[in-house]
């Protein structure tokens, strides 16, 4: 049972709603880029506080810190809050045992044997 091919025609219909689909995604295109431009850091609700259009971050307000407050921020990790931190962050890390890794492994492994598998049994069916 051969299905025959559709001959494929190019009708002026065609070939209008193909030159009306890409003048709708060329708008498009151009007023989400013109958007992506006019956007400002400041109303930005992922910016960070106090970050300005250079990308500086905590600009004005770092500056304005009192001098053992920014001593504490530049030295965190010496901090009991950086102590405790880095000892968790080492504790996951142990525990984990390179848990993503192997699960890659694995699914990688079991992909290619399915497929090994299946390209067995179509040999056998032919």
């Amino acid at each position: 049972m051969v299905k025959k091919k559709k001959k494929q025609k190019i009708t002026i219909k065609s070939i209008s709603r193909l030159s009306i689909f890409v003048v709708i995604i060329a708008f498009l295109i151009n007023i989400l880029s013109q958007q992506q431009k006019s956007i400002n850091t400041k109303d930005d609700p992922t910016s960070y506080i106090g970050e300005n259009s250079k990308g500086q971050i905590l600009g004005t307000i770092y500056s304005k810190l009192p001098q053992d407050s920014r001593y504490q921020l530049e030295h965190i990790d010496q901090t009991l809050l950086g102590k405790i931190y880095q000892d968790s962050k080492n504790y996951i890390i142990i525990h984990l045992n390179g848990f993503p890794q192997k699960q890659i492994k694995e699914f990688k492994k079991q992909l290619i044997k399915n497929i090994s598998d299946n390209l067995i049994e179509n040999i056998d069916k032919k």
